[in-house]
Order: structure tokens, then C-alpha cells, then sequence
């Protein structure tokens, strides 16, 4: 695993918009197959994406739950962002919370008066008959976190690189070029520095240029260049040009921002694991349709929450 302090992973938590099981709350929800976004899910993904791009966000990496709601909501996104469809990575990882045979019962008949005092007792290791507790999907989402994306940076550094050294390359060809011209006379720059202003005449009795400064009085032996002299001066211009492009500059940090598009209650244990805290607490978390929540990671300070359930993107419908 790659630890260069200088590295920076930006992690944008999305939320998917809203679905068709929001407008069912009397039904116990979890993964729910083929449930889709509404209309007004997808615009809110629309939203999304130009508050996105008016911000300058662009993602290095995308990944997504496979459940309908959460992948379309990534690619509706991304198509508005210019991110290929086919670099969309899915990862069971951030499935939805399972309910197991609850999913798709009624709550009034499901959640008895027994039933949630067994739930209360037991959580965050209570689970619905064949699924999940809030701690597994606190560890499966704790584990995408610090596994696949602090490992992403690794993987992705060389191609990086590699586009570095050729937009590198291109401009040192560029550089190259104009310095040669320089010496060849075809692209003369001028034979004085561009910020002093004054007056060009010719002596009477040489062939020379002299340059009479706007603040000070005349100094020949300062101010004086011959043809020859500029030339040699222009000379030394490009070679220093060809110099300075010689060698590769790399930079000096690299900074990653990867997508990840799943569910409300994955983020909200994700939260909670960052925070260090029982993922019982989730329940005191807010994570609304279409949300976004920022999530900054570098190996000096760690994990580090910059942003929770933002929804300022809401404003726009």
C-alpha cells in the first residue's frame, strides 16, 4: 500500500436519489431488487451532476452498488460528467443493508411490539431472519474503505505518470522548437526587457541602440546593446529554455477523487466507523436522498469527515 504523505483521497459518499420504495414507507425496505429512481430521483441526479460540475469535481475513479436505484443514479452522473460508462466499477460491498425475508413485509405486521424490544436489545449485532446487522455493513464498508480505495492510489499512479509525461512531453516539444527559432532569427524576441519603457533612438556616430529610462538619467555603459549583443543574449534565452524543459518535473503530490454511489444506511455505518463510535448510533444520522458526503484521507491525519449529508444541490430544482 502506497504511504506518501503527500498523497491526498477524496471519497464522495452519494446517496442515490429517491426511489420508488421511498414512496412506500409502510413497506420494510433492505435490497429490494428492481426498484428504480422516480422522476424525481433522476433529477436529482441531473442536480447533481451540474453542481458537480460547477464546482470543478471530477472523479479519478467511480464505483456503485449493483442494485438498480444506486447504479443508475452513478451513471446518470457521470454521463453528465463526462465519465465513461464502462469505468463505472460495481462492488457488492456497498449493497444496501440486507432485511433478509423481512424485505417487501409490512412494517405494522413486521416490527411487533416484541420484536423491537429484541431489536433494541441486541443491536448493532441484531439481524432479520437471513440478514444483516448494522455492524456486518459497518465492517464490509469499513473494509471497502481502507482495502480496495487506500489501495486505489497505487493502482492508478502509473497511468497518471503517464499522462503527466506526455502533456510533459508535448509542451517540452513546443518549448524545444521556439528555441530554435530564436537562434535561427526566424522568431527574434525583442533585444530589451519588455518592462522598461523609453525611447529607441540611434546615435549619430554608432550602430548601436541605446535606451533612455523613464525614471533615471542616461546610462551609456549600462544601456547600450549592440545588434550582436542581442542576438547572443537571445542565444542564451533559448538555451536556457532547452535547459529548463530538459529535465522531468513530476509533481510534487498527487491527489485522488473517487465516486462511490450506494444507500443511506452504508454510509451512515461508514460515518459511524469513522468516527470510531457504535454503529447503533447510525440511527442519529441524517443521509437524505441524493446526499453527498465527503470523506478526505491522507496518511498524516487519517479519515477525516469534510462534509455530511449535503444536499445543496437541491436548490437547483
Amino acid at each position: 500500500m502506497d504511504r506518501d504523505p503527500t498523497l491526498l483521497l477524496e471519497v464522495f459518499l452519494i446517496s442515490h436519489g429517491e426511489c420508488d420504495l421511498n414512496l412506500r414507507p409502510d413497506l420494510v425496505g433492505g435490497r429490494c431488487h428492481g426498484v428504480a429512481l422516480t422522476a424525481n430521483g433522476k433529477r436529482q441526479a441531473r442536480a447533481l451532476a451540474v453542481l458537480f460540475n460547477s464546482q470543478g469535481v471530477s472523479f479519478t475513479a467511480v464505483y456503485c452498488s449493483p442494485l438498480d436505484r444506486a447504479r443508475s443514479m452513478a451513471m446518470s452522473v457521470c454521463q453528465e460528467m463526462n465519465f465513461a460508462e464502462d469505468q463505472i466499477q460495481s462492488s457488492d460491498a456497498l449493497l444496501e443493508m440486507s432485511m433478509g425475508h423481512w424485505e417487501g413485509c409490512l412494517r405494522s405486521q413486521t416490527y411487533t411490539p416484541e420484536i423491537l424490544s429484541l431489536i433494541e436489545r441486541n443491536q448493532p449485532d441484531f439481524s432479520a431472519p437471513s440478514g444483516e446487522s448494522l455492524r456486518q455493513v459497518e465492517f464490509r464498508m469499513v473494509e471497502f474503505l481502507n482495502g480496495t480505495l487506500l489501495g486505489l492510489p497505487q493502482q492508478l499512479r502509473p497511468q497518471l505518470l503517464s499522462n503527466h509525461i506526455q502533456g510533459f512531453s508535448l509542451q517540452h516539444t513546443h518549448s524545444l522548437t521556439n528555441s530554435v527559432r530564436d537562434r535561427d532569427g526566424s522568431s527574434l524576441p525583442p533585444p530589451f526587457p519588455r518592462h522598461r519603457h523609453g525611447l529607441l533612438k540611434k546615435k549619430s556616430d554608432k550602430s548601436r541602440l541605446q535606451f533612455v529610462s523613464n525614471t533615471g538619467g542616461d546610462h551609456d555603459a549600462d544601456d547600450e546593446m549592440s545588434p550582436r549583443e542581442a542576438n547572443r543574449k537571445s542565444d542564451i534565452h533559448g538555451l536556457n529554455v532547452v535547459r529548463s524543459t530538459s529535465s522531468l518535473a513530476l509533481p510534487s503530490s498527487m491527489s485522488y477523487c473517487v465516486g462511490v454511489f450506494t444507500h443511506s444506511m452504508p454510509i451512515k455505518c461508514l460515518v459511524t466507523g469513522v468516527l470510531g463510535c457504535s454503529p447503533a448510533m447510525s440511527h442519529k444520522i441524517c443521509i437524505e436522498d441524493s446526499s453527498v458526503t465527503v470523506l478526505q484521507h491522507s496518511w498524516k491525519t487519517g479519515w477525516q469527515i469534510k462534509r455530511l449529508n449535503d444536499t445543496a444541490h437541491l436548490r437547483l430544482l
